[in-house]
């Protein structure tokens, strides 16, 4: 079993097999909000903001939880890797409150379930594409769509996987999140549409 089909093996999504990319709805995180983010980081402490972006991702999006935190252990450093992990959820979750105009303030600690929450059907669909195309494959496809989609995210992402020991199987962490929740956003805009 390869190392993103672990983190996302569990009890549908939009992939465009022509284009070969995730359809993504996320929010564009812009270099303002990932500098605000990691001063809230800093101010707050990673302890204080893991635990309680790790309480809503338990409430609100359990199986995203799930496949971060599996990746998270099986990486090294399992809390540094997790603190990484919100940090990047804690992005989308603050330009998806900004997209909405909810308060932007610091203090303000408002609901931050945002964003789509993934569903066992669309970590199902993530599955069957790892197995399809092979886990090297998957992270580079979701990696480019993160690059095009979401620069900045990718930033924050490249940044902090370079300061861990093993850069590749964070980096398939982060590109196993963003696509997980770019197909689950894609899922509900076509429901919507």
């Amino acid at each position: 079993m390869t190392a993103g089909r672990r983190y996302a093996t569990r009890r549908s999504s939009y992939y465009d097999n022509e284009r070969g990319v995730w359809m993504s709805s996320l929010p564009r995180v812009t270099g303002l909000t990932r500098e605000r983010i990691a001063r809230e980081f800093d101010d707050r402490g990673p302890d204080v903001c893991r635990t309680e972006i790790t309480l809503d991702l338990e409430a609100n999006n359990p199986e995203l939880l799930d496949m971060a935190a599996r990746c998270a252990r099986d990486v090294g450093d399992s809390v540094r890797i997790m603190t990484g992990f919100c940090m990047f959820y804690r992005l989308l979750t603050a330009e998806a409150r900004a997209a909405l105009g909810a308060s932007r303030d610091l203090g303000d600690r408002q609901d931050m379930s945002l964003l789509p929450r993934v569903s066992p059907g669309t970590r199902a669909d993530i599955v069957k594409r790892i197995d399809a195309i092979g886990s090297k494959k998957f992270t580079r496809e979701s990696i480019a769509a993160l690059e095009d989609k979401n620069p900045e995210l990718l930033l924050m992402a490249h940044n902090f996987s370079e300061d861990q020991a093993d850069y590749g199987g964070v980096m398939q962490g982060f590109a196993l999140l963003y696509a997980s929740l770019s197909a689950e956003a894609a899922q509900k805009r076509g429901i919507l549409h």
